[in-house]
């Protein structure tokens, strides 16, 4: 249950008292009545000394702006339960606009959680490096999450998204449709190079975080484009020249075991497919639009690195295991904990995230571009496509 006495910062960007390290030294509101609702009862009101921009203790809630309360821990667990969002709305007499709406909330706090523990985090292991396919909205569109795992904790650092254009074997009919796709839809150059050079540049800068410059080692399968994305970032060009950083390359024909070098992210596939509804093979309950599935997967890998454990031993009673964050140290200091404890009450603002990685920052600020919806007899672009609809800025800011 949210409870807020008091605001813990104005919410106007501009104003000096947004800094909630200003705002702590001193006080900077002043209460402005309060008003009656009837979800939450009585919710007092404040307003900036210094602005004048006017809140509420809602206004710091996660369920700021809903009419309707629900328990986000048990969103959680049924989505990780490989639940679609038909069988969470039936179960829980919820709709499709309300879960999607608490989803995005829960991925953004995930998101806080993780970048509060990667705030001068030295990366202490390896990383398996790979990407998992699925597609979103139909398989004419393909789409690619690159995944950085460490060899050790298995907590996935980096996962960035790509779309790809329709490829293996097709009937004549699919050929067509995609000739129908393509010629209002094209992907831009280099795409995919694109998203593994800024995966790669996020997974650097974790490393560089370390007291000194030890051996470093990157496990890929044999792609070309992950030998072009790090000969052309200038960061892996210089740490390869001083001889700390590996890239080291293993067949993806080589047998899953946990004598392969891809074994990490070869795991974290595995739980894909078995724990989210959205990608087990040949399912119906597929994404539709790209924030919605890039949501879905940050939500994966918040509860995988925060609260799944990290070896189960048969026990009922989980609560006392290590989890995959445990077993890296990303749960070691308070400023973590506290943001894990405020996973399902508190809300979090995009300005006050402690570090920006560009994978974070595009499933956050909702920057993924849905691919058109083509209608098959007609061959035009459906202009009513789910994902892009009006967004609310203020949840976003």
């Amino acid at each position: 249950m949210f409870r807020c006495r008091h605001p813990r910062f104005c919410p106007n960007p501009d104003c000096p008292n947004h800094d909630p390290a200003t705002a702590r030294g001193n006080r900077w509101y002043i209460r402005y009545g309060s008003f009656y609702t009837q979800t939450r009862g009585r919710i007092h009101r404040f307003s900036c000394s210094h602005c004048g921009t006017t809140c509420s203790t809602q206004t710091f809630s996660i369920h700021y702006w809903t009419r309707i309360s629900v328990n986000l821990r048990t969103l959680d667990d049924r989505l990780n339960s490989c639940s679609g969002y038909r069988q969470i709305g039936r179960a829980l007499s919820l709709s499709y606009a309300v879960l999607k709406n608490r989803y995005e909330r829960l991925a953004r706090n995930y998101l806080n959680v993780t970048a509060t523990a990667y705030t001068d985090f030295a990366l202490p292991e390896d990383i398996a490096f790979d990407g998992f396919e699925s597609f979103v909205g139909s398989q004419f569109v393909p789409d690619n999450f690159n995944i950085a795992v460490g060899t050790s904790s298995r907590v996935p650092y980096v996962c960035s998204l790509t779309l790809f254009r329709r490829h293996g074997r097709m009937t004549e009919k699919q050929k067509e449709k995609r000739k129908q796709l393509d010629r209002i839809w094209k992907l831009p150059r280099r795409s995919f190079i694109e998203s593994c050079k800024n995966a790669f540049r996020d997974i650097i800068s974790l490393y560089l975080n370390r007291p000194r410059l030890t051996p470093f080692t990157i496990y890929t399968d044999q792609k070309k484009e992950y030998q072009t994305a790090l000969k052309e970032l200038p960061e892996a060009k210089h740490l390869i020249k001083l001889k700390v950083l590996v890239h080291h390359q293993t067949s993806s024909r080589a047998a899953r075991t946990r004598r392969n070098p891809l074994f990490p992210v070869n795991y974290f596939d595995r739980e894909i497919r078995k724990n989210s509804a959205a990608h087990v093979r040949e399912t119906v309950r597929f994404d539709r639009e790209v924030n919605m599935s890039a949501a879905r997967m940050a939500i994966m890998i918040g509860y995988h690195t925060f609260r799944k454990p990290f070896t189960i031993d048969g026990h009922s009673h989980t609560e006392d295991l290590l989890t995959h964050g445990d077993v890296a140290g990303l749960t070691g200091r308070r400023a973590v904990r506290q943001a894990y404890q405020e996973l399902y009450t508190h809300r979090h603002v995009w300005t006050h995230v402690p570090v920006k990685p560009k994978w974070m920052e595009d499933i956050w600020l909702k920057k993924g571009v849905n691919p058109p919806v083509v209608e098959r007899k007609e061959g035009m672009r459906i202009k009513n496509q789910p994902g892009n609809g009006w967004t609310a800025n203020h949840l976003l800011v």
